[in-house]
């Protein structure tokens, strides 16, 4: 008797942790033991090391499972919106990312926080920045966890159950992140953007041709026989574009990537990391698209081992489409390729996790307790705290992992959607004029209003108890709006940021 196809398959994924925490253990020995190493690797992190990081820490669970789920749904819409998004994630990583290198440099900064407090000389806005970005980061760490827990249940037949799976590999995140710090995360971000690429492209090749040998034609063809809306436009305007802010500048604007401009060498390898982002996040769908389109067509014809409305059973399993990618890999590929792609998906999951543990530690060490609560604390116990708020923010977003909130590409974009309330602050910050457009006030009141907005209008959110709702992208769009208007408004009628900050950030980028 042969060795179960579970047992195969959940050994490699064990086999991939191990490595993972490995790769940990030795990020650790180069650890300096100072806050900065800690969290931006003394800033000398170099082109292959930032662009993976960048790209896989943009494509989490979201682009292995919920990618698959929606192509699943809405067809080519999905394609259009996120070639859209994925290039301008690229465009305005080039153009910000050497700003914030930069200011980083030049000033030492850290945190997100660090450099809105600088420029506006407010300690105040620096509270409000890391307490916004903590809060709707755990939106982006809880969809890590629910695609964790997909993965590692279905690669373990159901022995492991969802609940307890998703903690397992929460852990092993946490883990290696907590020994290695963010070098660690970095490290795995490079083995991870490797794997989970070749990974989805064998998936994408290897599903599509099994039930459509005709390949991609032939998928197309039988799609426009059963559903021929999925090969045109769905979405209205107002959410496309909706999609495409969110999704590139709201995410991009989130601390674990922001974070990634302040660990670089040089504007050299941020610019290049920009180019190399942009290529692989588009053809990255490529495959995501196969397996999606391939799947629309079977879930209403059938095939040998795959009955019609399979998709509605997963949804009553894991409380949304995410689960099909998994699902299919395990079932229909070879346990040791199973195996291998699956580890690749958590590779996905994982290479955002970290990140997002390590920044929002670090933005709860850095920006709250070592500035208001110990200021005089040793980078040791720093490190310590940032280790232990490491794991609770761990513990929390599994907390709501295994409430089943929904599918993973609407609660990532509450957490895109908070990320976009920083950009009025932002530009005024990056973009230095004569003219004084957001001061200190204003920022302050747009961030606030437009995150307060953002949470209220979303669905999964106010939506509940509110008579209107929006998808969170749109709520997040709404916020911007208001958060845009209130921030010039206040500014107009209030004092202006000081020439002389204004002048000392335009010498400092004027070369940019």
């Amino acid at each position: 008797m042969g060795v179960p196809t579970w047992t195969i398959v959940t050994i490699i994924i064990i086999v991939y942790c191990v490595l993972c925490i490995g790769i940990g253990y030795i990020a650790g020995r180069r650890f300096r033991k100072t806050i900065e190493d800690f969290f931006v690797l003394s800033r000398t992190a170099g082109f292959i090391v930032v662009f993976l990081s960048i790209a896989s820490t943009y494509h989490s669970a979201f682009a292995f499972l919920t990618s698959v789920a929606v192509f699943a749904s809405a067809g080519i819409s999905f394609w259009i919106a996120a070639m859209a998004w994925t290039t301008l994630a690229a465009i305005w990583g080039y153009f910000y990312g050497k700003r914030a290198f930069l200011l980083g440099k030049a000033k030492g900064f850290i945190t997100p926080a660090d450099m809105l407090a600088d420029y506006y000389q407010s300690e105040a806005l620096r509270v409000i920045t890391a307490i916004i970005q903590a809060v709707f980061i755990i939106a982006y760490i809880t969809v890590q966890a629910i695609g964790l827990g997909i993965i590692l249940s279905i690669a373990s037949a159901g022995h492991i159950p969802y609940t307890w799976a998703s903690l397992a590999l929460m852990l092993v995140a946490a883990i290696y992140v907590v020994i290695g710090g963010l070098r660690a995360a970095y490290w795995t971000d490079v083995m991870q953007g490797i794997w989970m690429y070749i990974g989805v492209w064998v998936a994408g090749i290897l599903i599509a041709l099994r039930f459509f040998p005709g390949g991609v034609g032939q998928i197309f063809a039988e799609l426009h026989k059963i559903n021929p809306s999925m090969l045109v436009l769905r979405w209205s305007p107002d959410l496309l574009t909706s999609f495409m802010i969110v999704y590139s500048v709201g995410l991009m604007l989130l601390p674990h990537i922001w974070i990634k401009y302040y660990a670089s060498r040089d504007t050299w390898t941020i610019k290049w990391s920009s180019v190399g982002t942009a290529i692989y996040l588009s053809s990255y769908y490529i495959p995501a698209a196969l397996v999606g389109l391939a799947a629309a067509v079977l879930n209403v014809t059938g095939a040998p081992g795959l009955a019609p409305g399979f998709i509605k059973h997963l949804i009553s399993i894991y409380g949304s489409r995410d689960a099909v990618m998994a699902y299919m890999i395990y079932n229909f590929t070879p346990p040791i390729i199973a195996g291998f792609l699956l580890a690749g998906a958590a590779a996905a999951a994982m290479s955002t996790l970290d990140s997002f543990l390590g920044t929002t530690s670090l933005i709860l060490t850095r920006d709250l307790y070592q500035r208001y609560l110990r200021p005089k604390a040793s980078e040791k116990e720093l490190v310590i705290v940032g280790r232990l708020l490491l794991l609770a923010w761990a513990f929390i977003g599994w907390y709501f992992a295994i409430l089943k909130p929904g599918l993973i590409f609407n609660i990532t974009a509450i957490a895109c959607a908070g990320g976009l309330q920083f950009l009025p602050a932002i530009l005024q910050v990056i973009i230095p004029t004569k003219r004084n457009w957001v001061n200190r006030q204003g920022a302050i009141a747009g961030i606030i209003v437009g995150s307060i907005i953002t949470a209220v209008l979303a669905k999964q959110i106010g939506g509940r108890i509110l008579p209107i709702s929006f998808h969170p992208a749109e709520a997040g769009m709404i916020g911007l709006a208001v958060n845009f208007l209130i921030s010039f408004v206040i500014s107009a009628f209030t004092k202006p940021v000081p020439k002389e900050k204004r002048l000392e950030y335009y010498e400092l980028l004027k070369n940019a």
